[in-house]
């Protein structure tokens, strides 16, 4: 298997500077992922104006749905691209994700398993200096022990071919302004004003601090600490420290 594997890798690279295009290095991309045990496969980018626009399998109903509903803004999947940087699993059965949901988040993840999706991974390519999201979910109908069992050897493999898939997208059309998508419009959002305590909070978060050094940093305990962390979740719309420190960044809060 493991040299079967890393001979699909080899075709992949090979189709990938081969295409000439972004539909083509999709679809040597597509090849690899259905190999793979892909059923639905997305790649999200979001361009430098704050709109995503989607590459999908999905069926257009559930794109027309999804877009409709504004779900782009609550998306767990887009969240989880925000808040880690290597391959994450998920769960639509038991709605099993590493983040904390909001109650239209947790639905939005029940509806999207009427697609046929039960588990999955989402795939980062985003780097941590890069400010904009991209990524790729790849979803199957396999239940959670089989899925767990068959990507035991796997998930190494299926996230360098969609970094290489990415890669040459960017390289190709960086902002896919040339290619038919999928487009979520991005929203002029207000985010209230941070307080200097708030965002210097963010900005030792942002250099890896842990909640007990910040509060030793700052002079302050630990619990206000951790309430400065909570406002600066809440102003930002986010769901987890590390959204809140990426889009503190994007918005100019804070400078790492």
């Amino acid at each position: 298997m493991a040299l079967q594997l890393n001979n699909d890798l080899f075709d992949l690279l090979n189709a990938l500077d081969n295409a000439q295009h972004v539909p083509g290095a999709w679809q040597a991309g597509l090849v690899f992922f259905r190999k793979y045990g892909g059923n639905q496969i997305t790649y999200t980018h979001e361009r430098q104006d704050g709109s995503i626009v989607f590459l999908t399998t999905l069926p257009d109903w559930w794109m027309t749905y999804y877009l409709d509903n504004n779900y782009a803004d609550l998306d767990p999947f887009i969240d989880v691209g925000r808040a880690y940087f290597s391959p994450t699993r998920f769960d639509t059965k038991n709605v099993n994700l590493p983040i904390s949901l909001s109650d239209p988040a947790a639905q939005m993840l029940q509806e999207f398993a009427e697609t046929g999706s039960s588990s999955g991974f989402v795939i980062p390519t985003m780097t941590p200096s890069t400010l904009t999201i991209s990524g790729f979910n790849i979803a199957n109908t396999m239940e959670n022990q089989e899925f767990s069992l068959f990507y035991s050897d796997k998930e190494n493999a299926l996230a360098l071919a969609a970094h290489a898939v990415h890669q040459r997208c960017q390289e190709l059309d960086p902002h896919l302004v040339q290619t038919d998508v999928h487009l979520a419009p991005h929203k002029n959002t207000h985010y209230p004003l941070l307080s200097p305590r708030e965002r210097e909070c963010l900005l030792w978060l942002c250099k890896g601090l842990r909640n007990d050094a910040i509060a030793d940093r700052m002079g302050i305990t630990r619990v206000t600490v951790e309430m400065h962390l909570r406002n600066c979740r809440q102003k930002l719309n986010a769901r987890t420290r590390e959204q809140a420190v990426v889009t503190a960044i994007k918005r100019g809060f804070i400078t790492p």
